[in-house]
């Protein structure tokens, strides 16, 4: 493959009640995704506390964007007991939904 990974971002409104939203008026989910393969590699989001972009990395790295989305989301749904667990759950289906864009527009190309 031409290039082995990709970095995809995905974005959402955060709830007003976070701290974050002083400095960010959205939730900013970055996914390097190995092309190939769907794995999510490592992840970013700009999310305030250490501990909590630490879950989130938890819930994403090593699994697949793809087969893997259902079962991610379920996880966050349960175990992310924030009010960022939507945000980061509809930023994952962006980037899942331009990831899947972007491997059927670009796999010829990449395969060169």
């Amino acid at each position: 493959m031409k290039y082995d990974t990709a970095y995809f971002c995905g974005y959402a409104k955060l709830p007003s009640a976070l701290p974050t939203t002083t400095t960010n008026s959205g939730l900013t989910l970055g996914i390097k995704i190995e092309l190939e393969s769907g794995k999510m590699l490592d992840v970013s989001v700009t999310l305030l506390s250490d501990l909590a972009i630490e879950m989130v990395k938890s819930y994403l790295v090593g699994r697949n964007i793809v087969d893997d989305y259902d079962a991610v989301a379920e996880e966050i749904q349960y175990r992310h007991q924030g009010v960022a667990a939507k945000p980061i759950i509809k930023a994952l289906n962006d980037i899942r939904r331009n990831y899947i864009e972007y491997m059927e527009k670009n796999r010829d190309f990449l395969n060169n």
